[in-house]
């Protein structure tokens, strides 16, 4: 009977993750300016239902309900100001909720209302008042739970802190009943994260016997407990000996290696090692020895430059060989400020590279909105254009195709992209380049990547180089700068990165990707294919 339960359980929730459309750039979980906008008008929304329950006091249980949910929200800022709303938006809790009320609590609340005294609500939350803002859909409540679930799973987060609105430290009043953290447990189990599933699944049991099985009961908790204990059980000595594997090459590998600086070659790891070291650095963790670390100073650099002699380039630097480098204090808050106006409007669901070269596609392993912005359209993008080739030596002339446009991305609830290489083309077989644009090919590949960080992230959000064994962290008007190719041309395969869920705030970032036609005179190739 229970075999039967979970199989139909588990279908409704994989029916429901695949339901409705997937639009790119119709979602709202995917960017945190998207959010801000949905909480502002959400704040709109209750002053009209604060209207309506004054006509209707005796048939609202169901708004009360609404808002009283709703003011755990609010009671953490009154003031109506942008920054209080884009804080709110970083919170995950607070907007997986915010999903929550605007798709399951909404419909209950649109079926009990009278119309003609309806029109007010309904015309502040779909009509001229909503301002163009994008509801919330059935694939946005998937994805702010999907992103919880990465939250937890990657940073460790301890599961009943994080139901009681504990987010890595970071304290709130938004919290989780069972019936969430039972779902929770459904979407851990549909990845595979069989022991997370089990610890959701643990605290939704515990939070019904609290709650007096109000959201759900501890009996329907049980059910998916012991099916999630089963599978763990089923693949424990596998999992076991990978979780060594992982634990003992995340502490211990790269520590224990002490090469000469400056020609330490990054191994190319397997997978598995590579996604250990991921969410270590994640983490926070060190993964380089302290040997290593000795060596790794900031300094002021002109860069060869003859304007920066006079005002030098303040450099950290992470790592030697392949060079990763910070710029500090590159950008200024103004100049984001202006970048952002100018990419808002533009903003889309972020895509990926389609299967063998064919064209973009939306995928789960980025969730971030991104625009692009060209050197024409406004001074400030062509003066940043001009800066990354003062910084870098490289030609970033757009219209002579050496340098693609400005991309600028904001990241959503745990919005992250999983590790991946920024060049194009080196990777690809013969069969995969005859299904890439004859430009591309012509444009030559990604060579160098320069990253602008156009906010600070107060959790998570981290540039994590697992193969390197280090990470940048987001520093407002600081930017990273690494080389994708090998001199050589070869692809460089230290440089797998990826960006960390962000846990708390609002992540930012711009870049500027460089192509290879452009630099045959500024960066000479060389005939080692080691070089």
């Amino acid at each position: 009977m229970r075999a039967w339960w979970w199989a139909w359980a588990a279908a409704c929730v994989l029916a429901g993750a695949a339901s409705g459309p997937q639009l790119a750039g119709a979602e709202v979980y995917t960017s945190i300016q998207d959010l801000t906008a949905v909480f502002s008008l959400e704040r709109r929304v209750v002053e009209a239902l604060a209207t309506y329950l004054d006509d209707m006091e005796a048939k609202l249980f169901r708004i009360r309900k609404y808002l009283r949910e709703y003011e755990q929200v609010s009671a953490e800022g009154a003031e109506t100001d942008e920054v209080t709303l884009e804080r709110l938006a970083g919170n995950p809790v607070h907007a997986f909720h915010l999903m929550k009320r605007l798709t399951v609590d909404w419909r209950h609340l649109e079926d009990q209302g009278k119309p003609d005294l309806w029109m007010d609500v309904l015309n502040t939350m779909r009509g001229e008042d909503s301002m163009g803002v994008r509801l919330p859909r059935e694939e946005d409540l998937h994805g702010a739970a999907q992103a919880l679930v990465r939250l937890h799973d990657v940073y460790n987060l301890n599961t009943t802190q994080l139901a009681r609105g504990n987010v890595w430290g970071v304290q709130s009043a938004a919290e989780l009943t069972a019936q969430d953290c039972l779902y929770m447990g459904k979407h851990s189990f549909n990845l595979g994260l069989y022991q997370r599933a089990v610890q959701w699944f643990e605290e939704a049991y515990a939070l019904a016997g609290l709650e007096g099985n109000a959201t759900v009961t501890q009996d329907q908790v049980n059910v998916f407990l012991d099916t999630a204990i089963k599978a763990l059980d089923d693949n424990a000595a596998n999992h076991n000996e990978a979780g060594r594997q992982q634990q003992d090459f995340s502490t211990t590998l790269l520590k224990e290696e002490a090469p000469a600086p400056k020609h330490r070659l990054a191994p190319v790891l397997s997978p598995r090692e590579d996604a250990a070291n991921f969410q270590a650095l994640c983490r926070g963790e060190q993964l380089l020895s302290d040997a290593y670390m000795a060596t790794l100073k900031c300094f002021y650099d002109s860069r060869g430059d003859a304007y920066l002699r006079l005002m030098p380039a303040r450099v950290e630097r992470h790592h030697w060989d392949p060079e990763l480098l910070t710029f500090h204090d590159v950008i200024s808050d103004d100049e984001i400020q202006r970048l952002q106006q100018l990419a808002a409007p533009m903003l889309a669901r972020a895509m990926v590279q389609g299967p063998e070269g064919r064209g973009n596609t939306v995928s789960n392993t980025r969730t971030s909105k991104v625009g692009w912005l060209d050197d024409a359209q406004d001074p400030l993008v062509a003066r940043l254009g001009a800066r990354v080739a003062r910084l870098t030596g490289l030609s970033t002339d757009v219209e002579g195709d050496d340098a693609e446009m400005l991309q600028v991305a904001n990241y959503g609830i745990g919005g992250h992209y999983n590790p991946h290489h920024d060049y194009l083309l080196v990777d690809k077989t013969a069969h995969e380049l005859e299904n890439i644009h004859p430009r591309e090919l012509v444009l030559g590949d990604r060579i160098a990547t320069f990253m602008f960080y156009l906010s600070d992230v107060t959790r998570g959000g981290a540039t994590a180089f697992p193969r390197l064994g280090t990470a940048v962290w987001p520093a407002k008007g600081s930017a990273a700068f690494w080389y994708n190719l090998k001199r050589s041309g070869r692809g460089s395969l230290a440089t797998l990165h990826g960006a960390c869920p962000v846990v708390h705030g609002s992540k930012w970032v711009s870049n500027k990707w460089i192509r290879e036609r452009g630099q045959l005179l500024r960066k000479p190739c060389s005939l080692s294919p080691e070089e």
